[in-house]
C-alpha cells in the first residue's frame, strides 16, 4: 500500500484541487490515474494498529446469506443454487453452481464504477462511461480492491442512539439520520474517527426487514414498494467523512441514503461519495450481532477485513467481511 501523508491531503473546503473538476470533488488528489479513491487512506501502518484492537478473538460476519431477501430488493433476480454431482463418475463429490447471481442481491460494496455523476456524465476521477468495461481493459473495477479493504472499523449504532434519545426512527420509511445524529452516537459510544477508519452505520433497517411479514417483504422487493431510512445527503455529511479521512462507509440499509431518492438531485449522497470523492459505500450489511456485542462490552472499534470478489472489471461485490474484536 502506498504511504499517504495525511498532512498533505486538502480539507473539504479546499476542494477541488484540479482545474475543471466538479465542485466538491477530490479528483486528482491521489493522482490523475488513481482508481481506488478513499481506499488510499488504508495504510500498512493502519493495518498494524487495527490488529492491536483484537483482544478476545471474536469474529463477526458482516454479510447476509445469499438470497437472504425474498424477493431480493430493487427487483433483482435471486441466485439459483444447484449442486453438480459427480456420481456418474463413481465419485461421491459435488460442485456448487450459481446461476443469475447478482453481486448486489444482498450485502454489497458499491464499486466506483457503479454510479457516475448525472450532469457531468463522469465517474470518479474523470472516468468516462465508455472506459467502464468488463475485463482487464476497464477502469475502476472491483478487482482493484482485492487486498485493500483491511483496517480499523468503527460501528456507529445510530438506530440505538436515536431510540435512547427518545427520537426513534422508522427504518421502513424514508426518514433520514443527520450528521448530528452520527456525531451524537459517536460521543455516546466514546468512539472517534481516525484517518483510515472503515465506518459502519447501523440504521435499524436490517432488523426491521428481518422481522417484517412476508407480505411486507414482497412489497419491498419492488422499486416503488421499497421504503427505507438512510443518511442525509448534505454537504456537511460528506465533508465530515472526507475531513476525518474515512476510507469507506457501510450501512445496513438498502441505499445508504433514504429510499426513494431523486436521481436528478445533484446532491444525492451516491453522487457525492462514489462519483465526486471516490468514497466506497456499502449497503445491506448485517450489523446485528456486532452491534449487540458492542453494546455489551462498550467497545465500538475493531479490526475489519473485507475481501471483495476478484472479478476483473467488476462493478460491485459482496463484502465478504468480518469484524474481529
Amino acid at each position: 500500500m502506498a504511504k499517504v501523508d495525511f498532512n498533505q491531503i486538502p480539507k473539504f473546503s479546499q476542494l477541488p484541487v484540479k482545474s475543471g473538476a466538479p465542485t466538491e470533488s477530490n479528483w486528482g488528489v491521489f493522482g490523475d490515474d488513481d482508481q481506488i479513491g478513499c481506499l488510499n487512506f488504508l495504510t500498512a501502518e493502519g493495518i498494524v494498529e487495527a490488529a492491536r484492537l483484537i483482544r478476545k478473538g471474536q469474529v463477526f460476519r458482516l454479510d447476509t446469506p445469499i438470497n437472504y431477501a425474498n424477493p431480493p430488493l430493487f427487483e433483482r433476480a435471486p441466485a439459483k443454487h444447484t449442486l453438480k454431482s459427480y456420481a456418474h463418475l463413481g465419485l461421491p463429490a459435488f460442485d456448487d453452481v450459481l446461476d443469475s447471481y447478482n453481486t448486489q442481491e444482498g450485502s454489497q460494496w458499491d464499486g466506483l464504477a457503479h454510479v457516475g455523476h448525472l450532469r457531468h456524465n463522469r465517474f470518479y476521477n474523470d472516468t468516462k462511461p465508455e472506459e467502464i468495461k468488463s475485463g482487464p481493459g476497464g477502469k475502476l473495477g472491483i478487482h482493484l480492491w482485492a487486498n485493500k479493504v483491511v483496517g480499523r472499523g468503527v460501528l456507529l449504532d445510530a438506530f440505538q442512539y436515536r431510540t435512547q434519545q427518545g427520537r426513534p426512527i422508522n427504518p421502513l420509511a424514508p426518514e433520514r439520520y443527520t450528521l448530528e445524529d452520527l456525531r451524537g452516537a459517536a460521543k455516546a459510544q466514546g468512539v472517534e474517527l481516525k484517518p483510515g477508519t472503515i465506518l459502519l452505520i447501523r440504521t435499524g433497517f436490517m432488523q426491521a426487514y428481518m422481522t417484517a411479514s412476508q407480505e411486507q417483504k414482497q412489497a419491498m422487493g419492488t422499486m416503488r414498494g421499497l421504503k427505507a431510512c438512510g443518511l442525509e445527503d448534505s454537504r456537511e455529511m460528506v465533508a465530515w467523512f472526507w475531513d476525518n479521512r474515512v476510507a469507506a462507509v457501510g450501512t445496513d440499509c438498502p441505499a445508504v441514503e433514504q429510499w426513494p431518492w431523486d436521481p436528478k438531485n445533484e446532491g444525492a449522497l451516491r453522487y457525492r461519495t462514489l462519483s465526486l470523492l471516490g468514497l466506497p459505500i456499502g449497503e445491506q450489511f448485517n450489523l446485528e450481532e456486532l452491534a449487540a456485542h458492542c453494546a455489551q462490552d462498550r467497545v465500538y472499534e475493531f479490526m475489519l477485513v473485507s475481501v471483495p470478489l476478484y472479478l476483473v472489471g467488476g462493478i460491485a461485490s459482496p463484502p465478504n467481511a468480518v469484524a474481529i474484536k
